[in-house]
Formats: structure tokens, C-alpha cells, sequence
């Protein structure tokens, strides 16, 4: 039955999210009676305290908001209708909820009437009353917007059923009338508005249409003409201004060509820029001497009377013709200068027209301003007389935007409180809560409950539920072992007993220690419990108490001795010496006359394995008890001396993540387990 740490740790462990719905079912089959106990209280209570309560009646009425009506005029509203959305049904509700609609209701039908609703509010100050009554009325008043429509419905709750209609219908009217009230109040405030606007643009409208006047008048003073008159003149200046400057241009161009020629050749070359008839007559005479010169170069040398004599000629030529160039050169600078003042003259006025078009043009644009002005000052006029007329005329047509489309009526049955729906909801919030808890309790559990889930958190074999007995102490637990050997508790030690007898059916003795993770587990009791049941197997047992710090089975009544562990592994005694027999008990005790921490300190296994060995060779059973096994450093040592280890975990008390850290422990230190014993179930569970 032992289960080896390699075969634990290849297990697949158990989902820790997963739920095991037939056990939650069972757990609720199992506390069905808290569950259904507790909503029924709950339900009961609730209707008598309701039952008790002043019955309340509540009338109501409902009114749509409907923007369409009658369309009469084909302008524009002066009051725009406003087509219902969340935003306007909510500022409606708001208005229904105003103090100033809620005093209106009052006033309407008398404080002393609806001051029974809250009769406490006479004993206040007379100017605090009117504020108490209209808060009491607030709350006994619900207002609300029906879902998908724009129907507002009014609900007042009262004892007095005649008040609860007449205030939920006078509620109703007030808020129509009052609508229709301010749109009307609205348009009359925007009418005097237009006719103080109409005074002061009439007067504005003559005073601008004197001012054109008198503009245009003055204009056409000062300028002496149009602007289109103007413009035309300048139209004509312009094509001048071309006309001279082309002719500058054309004079410049030959001026400067004839310089250039002068400047780099001949007056020849200069000639053949320019024509003139003298030039022409020139220019042949010198063809001529040149061909005779040439012809008479020929023959003769230049010393030569005739070829001298044309020399001369040809000179005198050329000497003329640059005369006739520098006149002709003088002729057209005449005429430069003549076309440069000309276009010089003609920009000069075109500048001066200019400035004079510039003077007209912001005159005309000033006076045309002043038209638009003028003119859209009189449309101005002319609309707001319209308007004004409009408003007068919608002034009377003007209705509520809500209409009531459900008057209130006079309850006959009240409406609060209702104890049966009441206590059906009482009882079912409770039901819900309570199966609530029982889950959260179940799911969030941090402890063991159940033999199945120390196996699937543990890897372990459960080797016996010990039920939890109503003993005031360990003597009477093994007082019932003896006396009444069939009982459920005796029963599971049985089967711990016998789990552990047959782990090697062929071994002649037996060591076995019982740890837990803390102490007040019921360690001791199952170790001297254990020890009961093994004797009347007719096996020898004896019971270690290895737990030096404390006197755990020494502490018992009957169970003192001279000499206990701790003087045997200091040597003060032989082994048999502290060993004793509890009065009335059919084993036999190594237990602590008093707690030994220092001996504890020094525990070692060296010192412990040879006197469990004595043991073993005296008795068939050795039992020990070790100390806490997370408490107390020696238990270690302890499970290391014994052949196997029973781990005992208290039902619902021991943290699952101590019990973790104990095997985990134990683990690493490679002592075996033999398995899990669930100390302390309830009955039932």
C-alpha cells in the first residue's frame, strides 16, 4: 500500500479549475435544509413586516410629448417647435420635478390637503414648510419616460386615494398650461424686442439713404466727370504712350547703330548704316576712284601724278561723306530726344489721370458701401415689420407641446406594500444568496472536506475517515474503542489498522510513524488509537511519544512515569526502565515525564534508529508520534527511524498548502508514506 514519491510524481494531476458537478449537486442536496430554511425565514419575516405597513394607493397619467399641430402660416416660428429627443424628455422630467410646477400643484389644491402626506412637516417653522412639503412630495411622485415613445407618465402615491388622483391630474394641467404660458410669454417678449429694433432702424435706414445722396452730389463736384469718363481718356493716353515709345525706341536704335559704326570703322562703313541721296553720290564717286586707282596701281607707282591725283580725290570724297554722316547723325539725336519728351509728356498725364481714376474709384467704392449699407439696413426694416406682424399673429395661436392622452383615475386597490410579492422576493434573494454562499464556500475552500479531494491534491490513498467524537479527552475516545468496539470511529481504526498489518504480511514487526502538518490535529489520538486496535489483533504494540518539546501523551491522566524518552537517549536509562503500561490501557508507553527542548536539539537519527530497533524486536507494533511536522525540525528525524508514515490531515481545518509543504518536505527527504488518514469528518459529510 505504499506509495513510492517516483509513482506519485508521474500521476497526472488533477485540473485545479475543473468542477465536479455531481459532487457540487451533492452538496447542495446536503444543505438543502439551510438553504430552503433560510428563504423561508426570510420570506415569513418579510410578509409580517409588510403586513404591518400603511397601505398606499397611487394614481396616474400620462401626457405625450407631440410637436405637430395645426400649420396656419408659412413663415418661420418665431418659437421654433423642438422635435422630442432623450435630451428634451429628460429637461421635461426635470420640469415636472421642479419645485416651482410642485408649489404651483400646492397652491392649487391647498397646503393643508397635501400636507397629509407627511403630517410631521406642521410641527416645522412656517417659512420651512412649503420646502419639507415639496421634498415629501418628490418623493412620493415618480416620474418617467415609457420606453420607445415619448409619453411621460405622472404617478403620485398617497394613503388618501382622492388626494393621489386629484394631484397626479392637477400635476398634469399645471404642466400644460404652464407650457403654453412661457411659449406664449416668449413670443410676447420677442415681439417688443422687434418693435424697439423697427424705431431704431427706421431712423437708421433715412439717415443712410441722405447720406448716398449727398455723396453722389459731392462726387460729381470734386471730379468733374465719371469714372467711366475717366477711364476711357485713359484708354486713349495709353495707345499715345505705345505709339511714342515705339517711335523712341525706333530713333534710339539708329542713333546708337550710326555711333557704333563711327566708333569702329570708316565713315564708308558709317554710309552704309544710313541713306541719303548726298551719301548715294558720294558713295558712287568713290567706287569710281577706287576702280580707277586700282586699274592705275596696276602700271604705275603712287608717286605717279595721276594715281596721286585720284588719291587726292578719293580723300576728299571720304572727307565729305563723313560730314554728310555727322549731319545725318545730328538729325536723328533731333529726333531722339524729340520722341523721348513726347513719351516723357504722355506718361506724365497718364500718371496724373491715374491718380484722378484712383480718387474716383475709392469715391465710388465709399459710396457704393454706403448703398449696400443703406440697402441692407431698409431689407433689414422691411423683414423685422414682417416679423413683427408674424409674431403678433402667432402670439394667440400658441399651444402646449405635450397633450394628455391619460387622465388619472381613482384607485380602488393599493398599490404598496404587497406582502406576497414581497416575501416571494424575500425568500428567492435569500434562496439565491444562500446557494451563492454555499458555492463560494465550496469553490473557495482552502481546506479538505473530502477524502477525494486529499487524493487528487495529494497523489495519496486515503487510509481511513475518522469520524469526529464528542470526547473531552484521549482516555475517552479509547474508553469507547473498548466499550463499544462496533461504532463507526472504531470501525474506520479498524481499517487503518488493518491497512497497515498487511503492508508486509511476512514482517515480524512494524514501525509506523503518525505526523500532521501542525499541531491539534488529533495526532495522539490516532497513534494511541491505533495502538488500541492493534493489541486486539493480538499484536504486542507499544506507543512512542517522540515529541520531545511537548508532553503530548505524557500529559494524559494515569500516564506519569519516572523515566521517559529523553533519559534514554541521554543514557540515564536503560530502555526497559521507561517503558510503562497506562492504567487500564493492553499496550504498552514510551512517553515524556516533561518537555526536553534541549534534548530535542540534539535529536539525531543515530541516537533514535537503534532504541526503534529494540523496539521492533520487543513488540510487533511500534507506533510513533511524531511533532509537527512544519513546527518542529526533529520530525524529520523521527519519520526517518520508522518504516513507514501515516499523514493526518484535520477535515476542514488544515490549510491544503501546509499539507503541501509537509509532503513536499518529506519528499525530499525520501521517507515513505503509507498514506492519508482525514481526521475529525463531521457525520454527514
Amino acid at each position: 500500500m505504499r506509495i513510492d514519491p517516483a509513482i506519485r510524481a508521474s500521476q497526472k494531476p488533477r485540473d485545479p479549475d475543473a468542477v465536479d458537478l455531481r459532487g457540487l449537486l451533492g452538496l447542495f442536496v446536503k444543505r438543502w435544509k439551510l438553504i430552503f430554511g433560510s428563504a423561508l425565514i426570510a420570506a415569513i419575516a418579510t410578509y409580517l413586516a409588510v403586513s404591518q405597513m400603511t397601505a398606499v394607493y397611487s394614481a396616474q397619467a400620462k401626457v405625450l410629448l407631440d410637436p405637430s399641430g395645426a400649420q396656419i402660416l408659412t413663415g418661420d416660428e418665431v418659437l421654433q417647435t423642438r422635435e422630442p429627443s432623450q435630451q428634451i424628455i429628460n429637461g421635461e422630467l426635470a420640469i415636472l420635478r421642479s419645485n416651482i410646477l410642485i408649489q404651483d400643484v400646492i397652491a392649487q389644491l391647498g397646503f393643508d390637503r397635501v400636507l397629509q402626506i407627511s403630517p410631521g412637516i406642521a410641527e416645522l417653522p412656517g417659512d420651512q414648510q412649503m420646502d419639507a412639503l415639496v421634498w415629501a412630495v418628490r418623493e412620493n411622485l415618480a416620474v418617467y419616460a415609457e420606453n420607445e415613445s415619448y409619453v411621460i407618465a405622472l404617478a403620485f402615491q398617497s394613503t388618501d386615494p382622492a388626494l393621489a388622483r386629484d394631484f397626479t391630474n392637477t400635476l398634469a394641467d399645471r404642466y400644460l398650461n404652464r407650457q403654453t404660458e412661457t411659449r406664449r410669454e416668449t413670443i410676447r417678449q420677442a415681439g417688443s424686442w422687434i418693435e424697439e429694433r423697427l424705431k431704431a432702424l427706421g431712423a437708421d435706414v433715412a439717415a443712410r439713404e441722405e447720406q448716398v445722396a449727398q455723396m453722389r452730389t459731392d462726387s460729381l463736384i470734386a471730379n468733374g466727370g465719371t469714372l467711366e469718363n475717366a477711364s476711357q481718356q485713359i484708354a486713349r493716353l495709353n495707345n499715345q504712350l505705345v505709339v511714342a515709345r515705339a517711335e523712341r525706341a525706333t530713333a534710339e536704335a539708329q542713333v546708337r547703330q550710326l555711333e557704333q559704326a563711327l566708333t569702329d570703322g570708316t565713315p564708308a562703313d558709317a554710309a552704309a548704316v544710313v541713306t541719303s541721296p548726298v551719301l548715294e553720290e558720294l558713295q558712287a564717286q568713290a567706287l569710281d576712284l577706287r576702280q580707277q586707282e586700282a586699274s592705275w596701281a596696276e602700271t604705275v607707282e603712287v608717286t605717279h601724278p595721276r594715281r596721286a591725283a585720284i588719291l587726292r580725290e578719293l580723300d576728299q570724297v571720304d572727307q565729305q561723306m563723313s560730314l554728310e554722316v555727322s549731319r545725318i547723325l545730328q538729325k536723328l539725336r533731333g529726333e531722339y530726344e524729340v520722341a523721348r519728351l513726347s513719351e516723357q509728356s504722355l506718361g506724365d498725364t497718364i500718371m496724373q489721370m491715374e491718380e484722378r481714376v484712383v480718387a474716383i474709384s475709392r469715391g465710388e467704392i465709399s459710396l457704393r458701401q454706403m448703398e449696400r449699407d443703406a440697402a441692407s439696413a431698409r431689407q433689414t426694416y422691411e423683414a423685422l415689420l414682417a416679423r413683427l406682424t408674424d409674431t403678433r399673429t402667432q402670439e394667440q395661436m400658441q399651444t402646449s407641446e405635450a397633450k394628455l392622452i391619460e387622465s388619472a383615475t381613482l384607485p380602488t386597490s393599493p398599490t404598496a406594500p404587497r406582502p406576497k410579492l414581497m416575501a416571494a422576493m424575500a425568500g428567492s434573494v435569500v434562496f439565491a444568496l444562500a446557494a451563492v454562499a454555499v458555492f463560494l464556500t465550496e469553490m473557495t475552500a482552502t481546506t479538505f472536506r473530502t477524502a477525494a479531494e486529499v487524493r487528487d491534491q495529494t497523489g495519496l490513498p486515503v487510509l481511513a475517515s475518522l469520524p469526529a467524537g464528542r470526547w473531552s479527552s484521549v482516555n475517552d475516545c479509547l474508553n469507547e474503542l473498548r466499550d463499544t468496539p462496533y461504532t463507526p470511529f472504531s470501525e474506520a481504526v479498524r481499517k487503518l489498522r488493518t491497512m497497515l498489518m498487511m503492508r508486509d504480511e511476512f514482517a515480524i514487526s512494524t514501525c509506523a510513524v503518525v505526523l500532521s502538518s501542525r499541531s491539534g490535529e488529533g495526532r495522539t489520538t490516532v497513534a494511541l488509537a491505533l495502538a488500541e486496535m492493534a493489541v486486539r489483533a493480538g499484536r504486542s504494540t507499544i506507543v512512542v511519544d517522540c515529541d520531545l518539546r511537548e508532553m503530548g501523551i505524557g500529559a494524559q491522566p494515569g500516564w506519569a512515569v519516572d523515566y521517559d524518552l529523553a533519559d534514554v537517549l541521554t543514557g540515564e536509562c536503560p530502555l526497559e526502565y521507561a517503558i510503562s503500561q497506562p492504567v487500564n490501557r493492553p499496550f504498552d508507553a514510551l512517553v515524556n515525564a516533561r518537555p526536553h527542548p534541549d534534548v530535542a536539539e540534539e535529536l539525531s537519527a543515530m541516537a533514535l534508529k537503534p532504541i526503534i530497533e529494540q523496539l521492533k524486536a520487543l513488540y510487533d507494533v511500534v507506533i510513533l508520534e511524531g511533532p509537527a511536522l512544519l513546527a518542529a525540525s526533529e520530525s524529520i528525524i523521527v519519520a526517518k527511524a520508522a518504516d513507514s508514515c501515516i499523514y493526518v490531515v484535520e477535515h476542514d481545518r488544515t490549510e491544503r498548502s501546509s499539507v503541501q509543504d509537509g509532503l513536499g518536505l518529506l519528499h525530499e527527504m525520501q521517507v515513505p508514506i503509507e498514506g492519508v488518514v482525514l481526521n475529525k469528518v463531521p457525520a454527514g459529510a
